[in-house]
């Protein structure tokens, strides 16, 4: 599966980039093997997917055979 950055992401640091990158080639792996008919799959077209990766949230939509990135937006850090 293809990953196309449609939204810029000059603002993230290379290091967090290069972790979001590795959990996108692990998770178009798995997507791979699951079949395409599945209510996983209408969920994804449907939810789009998310990572948060060392406070930046990163927002995926589904296209056929493209996983694009539609939203960078750091994330406020959780107060405990």
């Amino acid at each position: 599966m293809q990953v196309v950055m449609r939204e810029s992401t000059a603002r993230v640091a290379p290091e967090i980039l290069h972790v979001v990158q590795h959990q996108l080639e692990e998770i178009s792996r798995a997507l791979a093997h699951l079949e395409p008919d599945t209510l996983f799959w209408t969920s994804l077209r449907e939810s789009g997917l998310s990572l948060e990766v060392l406070g930046w949230k990163f927002s995926f939509s589904l296209e056929p055979d493209k996983l694009v990135l539609t939203k960078t937006e750091a994330v406020p850090a959780h107060v405990f």
